[in-house]
């Protein structure tokens, strides 16, 4: 059975990971450029570096663990290559890549919904 589907979602999981890290880099450590202000409610406002040093401390970590993940995809969608070309793999490796799929799917969902 082909896992050409499964790869084909976690690549969309790869892209969708890319624009979170694409827009965490842009709204946290660049806050004070993308957001003129005012800052009176932005997490540390209402002083323009106190806004922009938040949002750069929540960014940071949320895009490395976005790398993270990036990596983590990658090196399962490689599995499911593996298993293509009969090569000897894990068990976990389909469920694992379908939760992942599922688990973006809702997470866009959600993302989009707060919007």
């Amino acid at each position: 059975m082909t896992t050409a589907p499964l790869r084909g979602g976690l690549r969309l999981v790869q892209l969708l990971l890319i624009a979170m890290i694409v827009l965490v880099i842009a709204r946290g450590p660049f806050y004070g450029l993308v957001d003129p202000g005012p800052y009176d409610d932005a997490w540390g406002g209402p002083s323009r570096s106190g806004a922009w040093l938040v949002h750069a401390a929540v960014a940071v970590p949320i895009g490395l663990a976005a790398g993270g993940l990036l990596v983590a995809v990658e090196r399962l969608r490689r599995r499911l290559v593996q298993q293509d070309r009969d090569e000897p793999t894990t068990w976990w490796v389909r469920p694992a890549a379908l939760g992942a799929v599922v688990l973006a799917v809702v997470w866009l969902l959600l993302w989009l919904q707060q919007v």
